[in-house]
């Protein structure tokens, strides 16, 4: 594997005011998504954690362009409109519709640019992984909180699709963000 781990200083930054907003609005969607039966396959990461590591890696972006940022696994988007607000082109792919509508519905309140599509990072279907495979080539930074069996899948398709100095960050739970860089 071509991947090696880059040390995040976990540092926290201010929020900036309307994403405090936009965290404390979304806080209350997501305890109603969490209080219905299918909520098992969402479980949220802890914004303000992965906020700080965005902002951190923002920086270290390409210059000259508008950079490119992948959520896979995108749930109610949060993240992927925190990375919209920080200056990426943002992108989230997420598998469950209410989710996705959920997503634009707060995308659009807040006035924010990020596009979420239907569909899962593992796709069985040979045309979407061919599209997945376009979407992660032109990715400067993916985000992902894996389930723990999809660990190596993950770093596989990283390792496989991204681009050479593509980063990778990944949630695992209280106080643990990594980030990864593609050699």
């Amino acid at each position: 594997m071509s991947v090696t781990r880059i040390q995040l200083s976990g540092a926290p930054c201010p929020i900036p005011r309307h994403l405090q907003i936009l965290l404390d609005e979304t806080a209350e969607t997501l305890g109603d998504w969490q209080g219905e039966t299918e909520a098992h396959t969402f479980v949220p990461a802890d914004y303000v954690l992965v906020f700080d590591a965005l902002y951190e890696l923002r920086p270290q972006m390409p210059k000259g362009r508008r950079p490119e940022f992948l959520e896979w696994g995108s749930g109610l988007g949060i993240v992927t409109l925190l990375a919209s607000a920080l200056g990426w082109k943002a992108t989230g792919i997420e598998i469950q519709p209410r989710l996705i509508r959920s997503s634009l519905e707060t995308s659009r309140a807040f006035d924010l640019s990020a596009r979420f599509l239907e569909g899962s990072f593992f796709p069985e279907d040979e045309s979407v992984v061919d599209n997945l495979a376009k979407l992660v080539r032109h990715a400067d930074l993916i985000y992902v909180y894996p389930w723990p069996d999809q660990e190596i899948e993950i770093f596989d398709l990283f390792d496989r699709y991204a681009a050479p100095g593509a980063r990778l960050l990944t949630y695992y739970g209280i106080e643990d963000v990594r980030a990864f860089q593609k050699l």
